[in-house]
């Protein structure tokens, strides 16, 4: 299997693929890079319904094993501008600086089942980039069906969908 570059844009999503213990395996098929805040954001996951603590640097980039990207304040800054502030104001520090990253990184993509970001996608022309957890899976080879409604490519498309719709609104009022 060719490696994907994939990027884990939220810590939500890599604490349910850990949670549902496929993200061992997806870290051996892929290059992942994951930002700085976003590092420091995942700290548990649950195993047979038991919160665990993890050390994330510790256990993944300490190791070498996920590449640790960072954003300027400025390059986030400017992420932040060209957002309307409905959109500025459901999106953690995390989620920015992941945007950011992937605003200037034109190889990376990436993955979220948060529908606040991915509704941001439209606006800088990324919607072709995301991927569902799901269709991530599917692509490396893994069937789940235990996924939530938040981790399927329905889930993600519609949101997708309600972005373009916002971008499309935010361009007319501004006319």
């Amino acid at each position: 299997m060719s490696s994907l570059k994939l990027w884990l844009l939220d810590a939500d999503i890599i604490i349910d693929l850990l949670t549902l213990d496929v993200f061992e395996k997806l870290v051996r098929s892929h290059k992942i890079h994951v930002a700085s805040i976003v590092i420091n954001e995942v700290k548990y996951c649950y195993k047979s319904d038991k919160k665990v603590t993890i050390d994330f640097r510790k256990q993944y980039i300490d190791t070498s094993l996920i590449s640790e990207l960072s954003a300027s304040p400025e390059e986030i800054k400017e992420v932040l501008s060209k957002l309307p502030s409905l959109q500025q104001q459901t999106l953690h520090l995390g989620e920015l600086e992941s945007l950011a990253i992937l605003v200037g990184k034109e190889d990376l993509k990436f993955c979220s089942c948060d529908a606040a970001i991915i509704r941001t996608l439209p606006f800088f022309d990324l919607s072709e980039r995301g991927v569902s957890a799901e269709r991530l899976l599917r692509m490396s080879g893994f069937t789940r069906s235990d996924l939530e409604v938040k981790h399927t490519e329905k889930y993600f498309k519609q949101n997708l969908d309600i972005g373009r719709e916002r971008k499309i609104l935010n361009f007319k009022s501004k006319q």
